[in-house]
């Protein structure tokens, strides 16, 4: 290898580490870790100067950075000594990747191989789904749950929804194309995601994301003739996988009862939401500007344990929803800068084209999962976040560079 191959030599391996950390996750912590740490030395080495300044001038790129900023900073004035209040900038540092993955400069077609490496772990993760489904006798003592091989339900629901959109999105393409017979095969694969989400474990989280999911799918098809031939077979398969799921009597009858339950109940995700939002209400009120301080959350619960005891059994570190995540340590200024933060990224994928569309719906599945999870700052839907909007982002920015349409004027087209 010479010297002048080198630079197409870094970016094919920084493509193979895009595409492994697609498909790590859905179902491994670590080689997502291990395969985005190569793949940002590697966007480092081979990142376009120019594209980044100009990249870094747009709000989509800049108020990720802002916000992390703004927690690394928040260690200042912690509650908490600095060795503690530090390890809590971690989980805001995956907002780095935004911007370095919007300045490189993705052609569609490496979007979509990232795409399939993504899809291609979510199949392996459904398959084995539905096999322990069908033969619950079988080796699945090693899942996490019931019909859950990896991770938990709520990461899998969200992975299996976003599967379910873009084989939706592309079913219709091939449908324009003439090509009926790959439209209806992937659409059959589509409903399969779909399907699992409500058939596996029945949460308020998955189901509010898959119905998200719906609602993007029948804006980017348009036309109320259209609409009613999606909406109506979705909702026919969700009454039926709910009328044959074995768990979603069981699982509506705890979230039906989780608001009025008490300590001695073992399901209470209801009513701890309850009592950590009512809390944080309280400490925002406390400090309201700047908040408490950069991984404050878990003193403050415990600071009122002894009176008022958590539902759940013991103080958390995460009041189950993202700005107050976010404000409970830097404050209402902090909360602002991530409300700026998804308002600049809901505009970039106003379009019609497939990455604008798939780009809508990843930031909705993480605005929805954020009223009731901390999604931002989670391993894997954070993760997904970042690489999603950063990814998709890019493609965006590329045609903005080269055709400038107007969103409107945008078609389905990656």
């Amino acid at each position: 290898m010479n010297k002048a191959d080198l630079p197409e030599k870094l970016a094919n391996s920084r493509q193979i580490a895009a595409i492994a950390t697609a498909f790590f996750l859905p179902f491994s912590t670590s080689g997502q870790a291990i395969a985005i740490s190569i793949f940002a030395v590697l966007a480092l080495l081979t990142l376009d100067r120019e594209r980044f300044v100009m990249t870094m001038r747009r709000p989509e790129a800049w108020l990720p950075v802002a916000l992390f900023a703004m927690i690394l900073l928040g260690v200042t004035w912690s509650i908490q000594p600095l060795s503690g209040a530090i390890k809590w900038v971690g989980p805001y540092a995956k907002l780095l990747l935004i911007p370095l993955l919007l300045a490189t400069a993705f052609t569609p077609k490496q979007a979509m191989q990232i795409g399939y490496g993504f899809l291609a772990s979510c199949l392996i993760v459904m398959v084995l789904s539905y096999a322990a489904l069908i033969w619950p006798t079988g080796p699945w003592t090693w899942f996490k749950s019931i019909g859950v091989p990896f991770k938990d339900n709520a990461v899998q629901s969200e992975c299996f929804a976003i599967c379910a959109l873009g084989l939706a999105l592309g079913a219709k393409r091939f449908w324009s194309d003439g090509d009926h017979r790959r439209a209806i095969a992937i659409s059959l694969l589509g409903l399969l995601f779909f399907a699992n989400i409500f058939l596996i474990f029945v949460s308020k989280t998955g189901m509010l994301v898959a119905f998200t999911m719906v609602a993007i799918l029948i804006i980017a098809i348009g036309g109320w003739r259209n609409s009613l031939l999606v909406g109506i077979p979705l909702v026919i398969i969700v009454a039926a996988t709910l009328a044959i799921s074995p768990g979603a009597k069981i699982r509506f009858s705890e979230m039906a009862s989780d608001v009025t339950a008490g300590a001695e109940t073992t399901n209470v995700s209801t009513a701890s939401r309850i009592d950590f939002w009512n809390k944080a209400a309280q400490f925002v009120k406390q400090a309201p500007l700047l908040g408490h301080g950069t991984g404050s959350i878990r003193p403050l619960y415990q600071s009122l344990e002894a009176t008022r005891p958590s539902p759940y059994g013991q103080a958390v570190a995460d009041p189950h929803n993202q700005f107050l995540h976010t404000t409970l340590q830097v404050g209402l200024l902090g909360g602002a800068i991530l409300l700026a933060m998804w308002a600049a990224h809901f505009r970039l994928f106003l379009g019609r084209d497939f990455a604008s569309a798939m780009g809508l719906g990843i930031f909705a599945m993480t605005f929805v999962g954020s009223l009731f999870n901390s999604h931002i700052s989670q391993v894997t839907q954070g993760m997904l976040y970042c690489l999603g909007v950063g990814l998709l982002g890019s493609v965006v920015l590329q045609r903005y560079a080269t055709n400038s349409p107007s969103p409107s004027a945008r078609k389905d087209t990656l």
